[in-house]
């Protein structure tokens, strides 16, 4: 491999390896890095509470989020090499230190690397509704990957979830609240439209901004974890 191109591997696409900026390197968790489970304080230095956004894209709601509440870490979480790269290159300019990103499967990372106990609160916004009936297994909240939430969330913690697709926001309310593991304690339909990004939000994801601009109605819910006992 030309040397050029070695220590960007990782996170970079041919045609835009050029743009890579070392500090990049800083604000990934390395999966090599991970000890069985993800070590929040050894990550952020710090023991202040964690919140995860799962398919964080190029990440606008993470970035404002981590400069509103600089008391609180999070960690955004994208599969996609190509989309997590743009966030984590915007965040290194803006220099936060209570925000890391982590390019695997949040299905995986959830059900696997999470340790018990340890997450404030999960953010899903503008998940792929895998419309197709064939494809309705893939759907993110299978009821393994809910236990594992509510196993790994605080006391109180709570669950967020956006969608402009409402078989799909059906679908996700009905296994949530079904699981017997989550109650339901905001539930809000928008009919708010943008006629550009710099009417949007500053928290608002691109996702949320391009379905705004179709006006399409933006259900949202937030489930708290029924009491442990």
């Amino acid at each position: 491999m030309n040397p050029k191109y070695e220590s960007c591997k990782n996170y970079t696409m041919a045609k835009t390896v050029h743009e890579y900026d070392p500090l990049m390197d800083e604000i990934f968790v390395q999966p090599g890095s991970i000890d069985e489970t993800l070590d929040f304080p050894k990550i952020f230095g710090n023991d202040n509470p964690v919140e995860i956004e799962i398919g964080c894209g190029k990440g606008r709601f993470i970035l404002a989020e981590s400069k509103a509440r600089p008391s609180v870490n999070f960690i955004a979480i994208e599969r996609s090499k190509k989309i997590i790269r743009i966030g984590a290159s915007r965040a290194t300019k803006l220099r936060r230190t209570n925000l890391a990103f982590l390019n695997l499967d949040a299905d995986m990372v959830v059900k696997l690397l999470v340790k018990p106990n340890s997450i404030q609160a999960y953010h899903v916004y503008f998940p792929d509704p895998w419309p197709k009936g064939r494809h309705r297994k893939r759907r993110l909240f299978n009821p393994r990957l809910l236990q594992k939430m509510a196993e790994t969330l605080l006391p109180q913690g709570i669950l967020k979830l956006k969608s402009d697709h409402a078989d799909y926001y059906n679908d996700a309310n009905e296994r949530i609240i079904t699981s017997s593991l989550f109650q339901r304690v905001n539930e809000d339909v928008s009919y708010e439209t943008v006629r550009n990004i710099n009417e949007a939000g500053e928290e608002a994801s691109h996702y949320e901004i391009k379905w705004r601009k179709e006006a399409r109605p933006i259900h949202s819910s937030e489930y708290q974890i029924i009491s442990k006992s």
